[in-house]
């Protein structure tokens, strides 16, 4: 089956493929072994704290933990105008980051390939007492996108032209970021970088976590460990407010998506909601809901089918005009 699968037939056909969610043990192991310290390097010229000081809600000082921040991989270029920005929001659950496929191997095609600046976004993660559940991860994800307009001259880049590509959690953070660009998330604190646009110009997604609400889609790890220790009717809020399909509006920018549809890890129903509800809304999406993949493969490299949505993404940059041809 090719990219481009119909969207009727995905939800009449697929619904509920992958909802155990279940891994094989040596899948499991091989995640494991694969995740990023996610540690902050103050030495590394590369890297960008978000916050000068500690982070709002911060628990420490911990480069490991509690200090989001953001590579930059640059555009192989010697042009002097300003470059467009790719923001790499990887997955993992929201407990953990996966870095050897979804982080640097993207962040390199894109600044290498496509000639963009690609920043990948090291949020803080969910620890197993609950410290940054949500909205911590939306504090970080919109800080990201408003640092770097703040600071466009500084570092060469676009500011009218900020994208994000969110894996798995990764596409989560960045469609609610996206969805919900006007809020602050209860924000505690502000400073002049905070007056900027929140909301990304595009928005790129792979084989993303979407729905938050159990009785549509089975819960994932991202929902139990983001949501950890709410309940009640604050609960029953979020299930709705963090459930991507139930808030498109016209403002939601335009989406380019992929989806293996035997992704037996996360449920390829998240997707085949979300694009649903974005044409039911009138947003340009380009879907790709390939029959054959792999969850957690980032460039598919060698992956029939999968490995095609690198070229589908530039073509749709070029369409967008967020690249030139």
């Amino acid at each position: 089956m090719k990219s481009g699968f119909l969207l009727g037939l995905g939800i009449l056909g697929f619904t509920g493929v992958g909802a155990s969610g279940q891994m094989h043990r040596h899948e499991r192991d091989r995640v494991e072994a694969t995740e990023s310290q996610n540690c902050f390097d103050a030495s590394d010229p590369q890297e960008i704290r978000l916050w000068e000081g500690r982070a709002p809600g911060a628990a420490g000082d911990d480069p490991c933990r509690d200090i989001p921040y953001l590579k930059v991989f640059r555009a192989e270029s010697g042009s002097r105008q300003p470059r467009p920005v790719i923001l790499v929001v990887g997955g993992g659950g929201y407990d953990r980051l996966t870095d050897t496929k979804e982080q640097a191997p993207v962040a390199e095609y894109f600044s290498r390939t496509l000639g963009v600046d690609a920043f990948v976004l090291y949020y803080r993660l969910v620890q197993k007492d609950g410290t940054y559940r949500y909205p911590v991860p939306m504090w970080d994800g919109q800080r990201a996108i408003k640092l770097v307009r703040a600071r466009a001259a500084q570092l060469g880049v676009d500011p009218g032209r900020v994208a994000m590509f969110g894996f798995s959690a990764g596409g989560h953070l960045a469609s609610t970021l996206a969805l919900h660009s006007a809020s602050d998330f209860d924000l505690p604190v502000h400073d002049a970088v905070d007056g900027q646009k929140g909301r990304p110009d595009l928005l790129g997604l792979g084989y993303p976590v979407i729905s938050m609400d159990p009785a549509t889609v089975p819960p994932s790890g991202s929902y139990k460990n983001l949501l950890r220790g709410f309940d009640g009717g604050q609960l029953r809020h979020l299930q709705d407010y963090l459930s991507g399909e139930k808030n498109v509006t016209p403002h939601t920018p335009p989406v380019f998506l992929f989806e293996s549809m035997d992704d037996a890890r996360i449920s390829p129903q998240n997707s085949v909601l979300f694009v649903a509800a974005l044409r039911a809304a009138g947003i340009a999406v380009d879907a790709h809901l390939f029959a054959h993949g792999e969850h957690g493969a980032g460039l598919a490299e060698g992956i029939p089918e999968e490995s095609a949505w690198p070229g589908l993404f530039r073509d749709w940059l070029v369409g967008q005009r967020f690249l030139g041809r």
